[in-house]
């Protein structure tokens, strides 16, 4: 069998791509930063990272001392994280121009919206993301990403959403008046979790207006799991059988404006299994094997790389990789935890039988 896309191509039970592109990942700061990073630059060549740090990334400048951080991590590599400012009401005109232009040789490549309340470090954010008139407003005019965690959280009346609707609540209520108030604002609907989200960006995604990422844990699990594994706890939650069908239905398509996120989110493992636990998984040391298996089960080895390594950086005004990355049909399990220099442990998620590895130079 021979697969070409590209530079990809697939003979019997190997598979080489373009180096792929992470279009979400959250790498934190200090010790936790210096000890995961290096999983994501040891498999994707650029990754837009997320701001939602402690305090949160609200400006080019502290964007700026971020990456430099970030690049002071062992096992970079040739590694370039893309920054990111988290929308907070401190967030203003002024500086989405400036974060455009860039500094240091440092830009902003997108600014992401977190429901106030709804997840990590979301403190800072709008309730209501048609709040930030003014600043979408120059972000429209700027050409800057808006990238949305699109969950409503908490109604008109302040009662609270069932996080398993709050996705569709937000395609079906939010999605379409923003897209209607800002027609040149590019927007992508970060890791879809549910069969509407996949529904609406088929009907309307457009590779430079409206875009979706999907994360391997979406791809992989449903709500009858996550529920009984504190490891798969995270938002957006992990919802039913129908909608994971769905979403690898939409995969399965090759659709331009359809691409990776991995959404990987380490927790040291005392705040992943206590009784209230953290929402997010740590999917970097698996995501591209994961990622891979998922499209021989659907019989789309031919979209991998795409999906992977082309329509990310597109989106982003980026060419793709020219490093490659094999990945060989091989059994492997991931069996401990990744320790930080201060001893905390993070468990990432793969202690199941992955069927792909990527191939040693």
């Amino acid at each position: 069998m021979l697969y070409l896309t590209g530079y990809t191509f697939c003979v019997s039970e190997q598979v080489t791509i373009k180096k792929p592109f992470d279009a979400h990942v959250h790498l934190r700061r200090g010790a936790m930063l210096r000890a995961i990073t290096r999983y994501t630059a040891e498999r994707f060549g650029h990754a837009i990272v997320m701001p939602n740090t402690d305090p949160p990334i609200e400006t080019l400048d502290a964007a700026i001392v971020y990456q430099q951080e970030i690049l002071a991590a062992p096992g970079i590599g040739n590694f370039e994280p893309l920054m990111t400012l988290d929308l907070t009401k401190n967030v203003t005109p002024a500086e989405i121009e400036r974060s455009a232009v860039g500094s240091e040789g440092v830009k902003i490549y997108g600014v992401k919206y977190y429901p106030w309340g709804a997840t990590t470090n979301s403190q800072w954010g709008y309730r209501d993301i048609l709040e930030a008139k003014e600043v979408l407003k120059e972000m429209e005019r700027v050409g800057m990403p808006l990238l949305l965690h699109g969950e409503v959280h908490l109604d008109e009346h302040d009662a609270a959403v069932d996080p398993y609707k709050g996705e569709q609540s937000f395609v079906r209520d939010v999605l379409p008046r923003l897209l209607e108030a800002y027609p040149k604002l590019k927007i992508s609907l970060e890791h879809v979790s549910s069969g509407e989200a996949a529904d609406f960006l088929e009907k309307n995604g457009n590779e430079g207006r409206l875009v979706g990422t999907v994360t391997v844990h979406h791809l992989l699990y449903t709500r009858e799991e996550a529920e009984t594994e504190p490891m798969l706890k995270v938002k957006p939650l992990i919802k039913n059988s129908s909608d994971k069908e769905k979403i690898r239905a939409l995969v399965k398509k090759g659709l331009p404006f359809i691409f990776a996120g991995t959404d990987s989110a380490p927790h040291p493992e005392s705040k992943k299994l206590s009784p209230t636990g953290a929402y997010g998984i740590f999917s970097a040391p698996a995501a591209v094997e994961l990622y891979t298996q998922i499209f021989e089960e659907l019989d789309a080895l031919d979209k991998l790389e795409n999906f992977l390594s082309v329509y990310g950086p597109k989106f982003y005004g980026l060419e793709p990789s020219e490093e490659t990355i094999t990945l060989q049909k091989k059994d492997w399990q991931i069996t401990e935890a990744v320790t930080t220099e201060d001893g905390e442990k993070v468990l990432p998620l793969g202690n199941e039988t992955i069927h792909w590895q990527v191939k040693n130079n």
